[in-house]
């Protein structure tokens, strides 16, 4: 507990500051002007007050949302236990992996340099600057992985080429990186001990099994076999073992998939987990609809954050600190969505659609 003395009242003040759910849609009503003042008297105060107001723009707003993360985030490893630092260090790894998966989506697409930038989180070696080199110097998504064959993606992507060739799916490839900074992030976990350890296995678990589930949920919207399925599935955590994403990836249709999962969950008696599969059974009994299932399943995730805070906000422990980060992330990419909304004049309404908030 010593470990967190400095450390839990830090995070404790930075989630007061949060944005709150309901001043969160209210954004969502203003123009770019309107944001950037609003933004100026919150927690994003130092990097807004470093935008000239004639040049507020959705980059900008951007750059300083982002900006703000990151250096929250070094904020808290900085004050961190050593193995939670390296642990932070290592989560943070994914956010570089999304960079990957949105350049091989954009070059798959067709999607113009600039605009795919506007996607890009500037974390590790990975920034603006370097995929705007490697997008501009590829014209095929097999350029783009000759690019990248000095990273550590280089040799997972190299080995699930052939299947995207063959295919033209990028499943293949997005899962391979998902597989790679994941298996790491578990490592990490791994040298975690006592309670640290459950909760970080809980807490990462889970979003992991998120990614699973939306992995065999789009496999079997695609008609793909379940050995096709298994290969792109990431059996790492304590709750969902090969042997029950196995069995859930059988199922013939979404229906029987949730229902074997949520089995699975009870018997292990992992209560996040059925929390989030009972909200996705019920989402889907009524709107029989797969894609809408990923916007609830990454809710889920909030909620699971919500209930660790107030589970683990007496304590000096991990859970606090991945929760927080968590909440602070949904707030960032939320911000993020109204800010681009605004900008392409997207209905304020159905910018509020996509948000992820509580329920």
């Amino acid at each position: 507990m010593w470990q967190y003395k400095q450390l839990t009242p830090k995070v404790l003040v930075s989630k007061l500051k949060l944005i709150g759910p309901k001043d969160t849609v209210d954004l969502a009503n203003k123009d770019l002007d309107q944001i950037y003042s609003l933004l100026g008297k919150t927690a994003y105060q130092q990097e807004i007050s470093k935008i000239p107001p004639q040049l507020t723009s959705h980059d900008s707003l951007e750059d300083a949302l982002l900006g703000n993360f990151i250096r929250t985030v070094d904020e808290i490893a900085r004050y961190s236990p050593k193995s939670v630092s390296k642990l932070l260090a290592t989560t943070m790894t994914k956010f570089e992996a999304s960079n990957v998966k949105t350049i091989l989506r954009s070059k798959s697409a067709g999607v113009r340099v600039d605009d795919a930038l506007r996607y890009v989180i500037p974390a590790g070696k990975l920034n603006h600057a370097k995929c705007k080199e490697i997008l501009e110097k590829s014209q095929s998504v097999r350029d783009i992985i000759k690019h990248l064959s000095h990273t550590t993606y280089g040799p997972v992507l190299e080995q699930a080429l052939e299947d995207y060739e063959k295919t033209k799916l990028l499943l293949p490839l997005e899962v391979a990186v998902d597989r790679c900074v994941y298996g790491q992030i578990w490592k990490a976990v791994g040298k975690l001990k006592g309670l640290d350890g459950r909760i970080a296995r809980t807490i990462l678990g889970l979003e992991v099994d998120s990614i699973n589930i939306k992995t065999i949920l789009r496999c079997q919207q695609m008609g793909l076999s379940q050995d096709q399925m298994v290969q792109f599935l990431i059996p790492v955590s304590d709750v969902f073992r090969r042997r029950e994403l196995e069995e859930a990836a059988k199922g013939a249709d979404a229906d029987v998939i949730l229902n074997r999962l949520l089995a699975a969950a009870r018997v292990n008696v992992a209560r996040d987990y059925q929390h989030l599969l009972i909200e996705l059974t019920r989402d889907y009994e009524s709107r029989r609809s797969i894609s809408h299932l990923e916007t609830v399943l990454d809710r889920g995730l909030l909620g699971t954050s919500l209930r660790m805070l107030k589970r683990y906000t007496p304590f000096f422990n991990i859970g606090l600190v991945l929760a927080f980060l968590n909440l602070k992330w949904f707030e960032l990419r939320n911000l993020r969505t109204i800010i681009a909304g605004v900008e392409t004049g997207m209905p304020a309404s159905r910018v509020k659609e996509l948000l992820i908030l509580p329920t």
